[in-house]
């Protein structure tokens, strides 16, 4: 039987094709609730304080390739809302946190240990500029935003609710675990290194690229979204999160996102595939002889 150049490419692809295969099957995110590419963290409905414009339904996180997606609904727009109660006159959302340490987010703030996104950039963040920071210490604002100074006072003025914070973590217990009971709610980033910017998404991007919060009835009137670059986060098991600045309401979310594989691991992977197809080549010819 004669070899082709053709089917010497035809084989060639098969044998990347598979390492491709194996190689993203290996980085699917681990979570609760995925639907379509999306994790997502749902909320529970009426524990937004103050009323609708308070009121989180949803955070849900996309990686690709070469991008980390975030979207955000509820009734709170990128802008806040004007209330007299707050000492700028308006309160917002806070910044959005990634924590990969393990630990809880007290914790990983006293260590400079999260990740931070500002990305409503009319918000009391201490943060200079919306963007993607490391090394991040946390905040308390709910001081100055007519809010509250801690969980415990959250729950107990009535909004003690299975996924207050989210699906990930339904309890209070596991919120006060997770975030500390009667300490202050850390909601925007008071230190960090900036190490890159965000790209804000409109509604119909997001739709485009599968969001879909009516999928868990969790769709809000203001939709929020943002893209990134994947490499400016860590890799590995992970616990989002986001509170208005004034504590009435969060979520958090579990994920895990995948290892960038380094240029030596690219390489490795290729001369992988090039070894699996000459060993298929050598076989066929001893059948052919």
């Amino acid at each position: 039987m004669k070899f082709t150049s053709t089917k010497i490419r035809s084989l060639l692809g098969a044998a990347a094709a598979s390492i491709c295969l194996i190689s993203a099957t290996s980085q699917q995110a681990t979570a609760g609730q995925l639907h379509n590419g999306w994790n997502y963290g749902i909320d529970a409905l009426n524990d937004g304080s103050g009323g609708s414009s308070f009121e989180i339904k949803g955070m849900a996180i996309k990686e690709t390739a070469d991008s980390i997606f975030v979207a955000l609904t509820g009734g709170m727009p990128l802008t806040g809302v004007t209330n007299g109660g707050a000492a700028d006159g308006n309160i917002g959302w806070g910044d959005l946190f990634f924590n990969f340490s393990g630990q809880n987010f007290q914790t990983a703030s006293n260590t400079n240990s999260l990740f931070g996104i500002r990305f409503a950039g009319a918000n009391d963040s201490l943060a200079a500029s919306t963007g993607v920071y490391s090394n991040v210490k946390a905040a308390s604002v709910t001081g100055v935003n007519h809010g509250y100074n801690s969980l415990n006072q959250y729950y107990n003025s009535g909004f003690n609710r299975t996924n207050t914070q989210g699906t990930d973590l339904s309890t209070a217990q596991a919120a006060y675990n997770y975030f500390g009971q009667t300490t202050p709610i850390l909601n925007v980033i008071s230190s960090g290194t900036k190490v890159g910017d965000i790209t804000m998404l409109t509604a119909s991007q997001l739709t485009a690229a599968g969001l879909n919060f009516g999928h868990f009835s969790a769709a809000g009137t203001q939709m929020i979204g943002f893209q990134f670059n994947r490499s400016l986060l860590a890799s590995g098991s992970y616990l989002a999160n986001v509170f208005v600045e004034c504590g009435n309401d969060g979520v958090a979310l579990a994920g895990n996102l995948a290892q960038v594989p380094e240029p030596s691991a690219i390489v490795g992977l290729t001369l992988v595939g090039l070894s699996a197809a000459g060993s298929m080549l050598r076989k066929r010819r001893s059948v052919v002889k």
